[in-house]
């Protein structure tokens, strides 16, 4: 899954301040951790702890009945590569729904037990605080009390990186809100982003830009009315006007509702690359 995916990507670096909500201590190092197999097995988070026990973190989106077999299953290769070493198991929790699964196994000649963290146990403030990116980032899984609040402060620390590393973020930011029900609140604050942006070399809010349109000409499709379809058209030019230049003069919205639907996309394809109104319009 997405999540899955941008959760890993995450935990490439190390996120000392959840380590430490979670055990009580920040990590010594990364431990790189893969299991050649018939079944790929790639844990999502192993750590060295201070007190040189190994921390084996495994993030979970949705129920799994089998979670408590798999874990069992980790840490049994985990003891292959550390047999020395105290291994301590957690499940961290990131899903939408409550979290309900099992957290041990109990057979006749067999006891085995790991743990569980809802992430949404953990107050944002503490995630937003840290100086990690990738932490500020889980900001917005975790106890939220303002969730759009949340994703503007998030967005303030992501508006001063420089683009590619912006962009990367942003598409993170969106999927793991996605969780939360957030995303749309983070579409609109990502437009209302200080920042100066061409949509077009923007693959994030290029994104935005084909859909939203893409949506308006298929609800216009939909109604079978040209006038909403031409009306939808000229709402969403005038949005992405204000987006690109701020307060509009009145000539500006004026003209847009008189015009069709021809020199509606001519001036929608201008906006993308022009330096001024005068240069939207033609003169």
């Amino acid at each position: 899954m997405k999540y899955d995916a941008t959760l890993k990507d995450i935990f490439q670096t190390l996120p000392q301040r959840l380590l430490l909500l979670l055990t009580g201590q920040e990590a010594s190092d990364l431990l790189p951790v893969e299991f050649s197999s018939v079944k790929r097995r790639q844990p999502d988070l192993v750590v060295r702890l201070r007190d040189e026990s190994i921390f084996h973190l495994e993030f979970q989106s949705g129920r799994d009945p089998d979670m408590a077999w798999r874990m069992l299953e980790y840490f049994l290769l985990i003891r292959g590569l550390y047999p020395s070493a105290r291994i301590v198991q957690q499940v961290l929790y990131v899903g939408a729904e409550p979290c309900a699964f099992a957290t041990e196994i109990e057979e006749t000649d067999l006891r085995f037990c790991y743990t569980v963290r809802d992430l949404r146990e953990i107050d944002c403030q503490q995630m937003l605080a840290s100086p990690c990116l990738e932490e500020n980032l889980l900001a917005i899984l975790c106890r939220l009390q303002d969730g759009r609040q949340t994703v503007r402060a998030i967005l303030a620390r992501v508006a001063v990186m420089e683009p590619k590393a912006r962009m990367d973020a942003l598409e993170k930011l969106t999927i793991l809100a996605g969780l939360r029900r957030l995303g749309t609140t983070v579409k609109e604050e990502v437009k209302a982003m200080p920042i100066t942006v061409n949509v077009m070399e923007d693959e994030f809010l290029r994104d935005i830009f084909v859909r939203v349109r893409s949506e308006g000409v298929q609800e216009g499709i939909q109604i079978g009315e040209r006038q909403t379809h031409l009306k939808g058209e000229a709402a969403f030019l005038l949005r992405l006007l204000k987006q690109r230049f701020g307060t509009l003069p009145d000539w500006v919205p004026e003209r847009i509702h008189a015009a069709d639907a021809t020199a509606l996309e001519t001036w929608g394809d201008r906006v993308l690359t022009a330096s001024s109104l005068r240069d939207v319009f033609g003169g």
